[in-house]
């Protein structure tokens, strides 16, 4: 019997091969059709998994130079785009964090000032890895929590027979408000970065949206999102009562972990340098008050970039002492961090490219432009609901990467500002809580062999719609007027 991987890679050649041999539909250039054909290349493979997915991310630079899509030099710069770089400093962050464990001794000293209710371990639970999921990557804010949820679950356990419905509660809390914290800050989750890359290399005269900004989008939606979650989950799993006589679980553990360590505080003292260097680069606006960027006022405004600032915080990881012996980062840690991830980034951003390169962009707007006839609004309901849709059977990374060159097209038909389709669909990608490919904290829940695949859909389906609901009158009504940003089509994405 032939398995779904060799399926889907015997599919994509097919339909590649198919694409390449058709004839040129009116407008469209043989390379923009090359482009198009790699991209349903990547795509098949990205959702049959029929080779790693980190691999099929580097097709872009076998094939591009190949078939004359962008020359071999500027194929390879994707992959060491600036906002890669970024990430990249970002899992450093967190691999340093992890290697002086001090996201055990956030999460303990959260869970421990909420006292032993279930329903308050699962609310700070969830509080305390959104908070991490906040600074390093979503999936690794999951692993990082699964060991402590699972110690307060084998408490909580010796006192009924067989699983309870507050382990499970309590695994998906964790998986949930993992993706829902990444939303918060571009390096949360890699969606974030692809949205902005992608917007660069597009529309190269749009203005950037920089830490701070994001910081706006996501910081209200998860405000709202997370304590809605977490309402849910607890009337779900009919979460109530003590933890009977095993309230001191939290506190021996936080008691084992002794006093905090100088490796701890001088990664706390990096990790204060990064955020204050991401949020104050740029100039803050408040009306007719600006609060001038450090970036500003030592003239550099042209010459540095967030990932400047995630590089020089990674490089004083590797340079500061945890012990007399000891670096708070070291390349053996380093080594382990996901540059598969980083690498699935740079080839989003070479998709973007070729869309741009070759006219491919310019040809999806005019075979879009139908969407003009239809109210913004019933637009935005769709796009965020079919993401939505899309993202639960396929990895969030690489939806982004698929679909959001594709949505900047239809936005430029439409006559609509491309960033009230790209951000919501950004972060739509991250919203998928039904099914363990949804989000990378799904399948890491899921492959703990705690959570069912029933548990995850029925209780995952209710939280979709909850979402788009959320989302869609956040974002049409508070967020993007709050930034400023106009419905009609701006001046640089003509």
């Amino acid at each position: 019997m032939i398995s779904t991987k060799y399926t889907g890679l015997l599919l994509g050649i097919c339909a590649f091969a198919l694409i390449m041999l058709l004839p040129l539909p009116a407008g469209m250039s043989f390379e923009a059709k090359s482009a198009a054909a790699v991209v349903i290349l990547m795509s098949i493979w990205w959702i049959t998994e029929a080779i790693p997915v980190f691999a099929t991310a580097f097709i872009p630079l076998a094939m591009y130079p190949l078939l004359g899509i962008l020359p071999a030099d500027e194929t390879a710069a994707n992959y060491g785009h600036n906002y890669v770089l970024m990430m990249l400093g970002g899992f450093f962050l967190g691999k340093a964090i992890e290697a002086q464990h001090l996201h055990k001794r956030i999460a303990l000293v959260i869970v421990n000032m909420f006292g032993i209710s279930r329903q308050r371990i699962m609310m700070s639970m969830m509080i305390a890895t959104a908070f991490l999921s906040m600074w390093i990557a979503n999936v690794t804010a999951a692993v990082m929590m699964f060991p402590i949820a699972m110690s307060i679950i084998s408490k909580e356990e010796e006192t009924v027979s067989g699983r309870s419905s507050f382990g499970t509660g309590l695994m998906l809390a964790i998986a949930y408000s993992a993706t829902l914290g990444g939303l918060t800050t571009l390096i949360g989750t890699t969606t974030n970065l692809i949205l902005i890359g992608i917007l660069e290399k597009l529309f190269p005269e749009a203005p950037p949206i920089t830490f701070f900004t994001w910081l706006k989008i996501g910081l209200p939606l998860v405000f709202v999102l997370l304590p809605v979650f977490c309402f849910y989950l607890i009337r779900y799993f009919d979460i109530k009562g003590d933890l009977s006589q095993n309230d001191s679980v939290i506190k021996e553990e936080l008691k084992a972990l002794g006093k905090i360590t100088p490796g701890e505080k001088r990664v706390i003292y990096v990790c204060l340098l990064a955020i204050f260097g991401w949020v104050f680069r740029d100039d803050l606006v408040f009306g007719n008050v600006v609060i001038p960027g450090w970036a500003s006022i030592l003239g550099l405004g042209e010459y540095v970039h967030d990932s400047t600032v995630a590089i020089v915080a990674a490089l004083l990881l590797f340079m500061l002492p945890a012990t007399k012996e000891t670096r708070l980062l070291d390349w053996k840690a380093a080594s382990q961090v996901p540059w598969g991830v980083a690498m699935i980034v740079g080839g989003g951003y070479a998709i973007a490219a070729g869309f741009e390169s070759t006219g491919l962009a310019d040809w999806l707007g005019n075979q879009l432009v139908f969407i003009s006839q239809y109210p913004f609004f019933i637009v935005m309901v769709l796009v965020i609901g079919f993401v939505m849709i899309f993202t639960e059977f396929n990895s969030n990374t690489a939806t982004a990467n698929i679909l959001l060159p594709v949505l900047a097209s239809m936005a430029v038909a439409a006559a609509i500002n491309p960033l009230l389709l790209m951000i919501p669909a950004a972060v739509a990608s991250s919203l998928g809580f039904m099914m363990p490919a949804g989000t990378g904290p799904n399948t890491v829940i899921f492959g703990s062999e705690r959570v069912t695949v029933a548990d995850m859909v029925k209780c995952g389906f209710w939280l979709d719609l909850i979402s788009l609901l959320i989302v869609v009158v956040m974002m049409y009504f508070i967020i993007m007027p709050w930034l400023g940003f106009d419905s009609a089509l701006p001046q640089w994405a003509i």
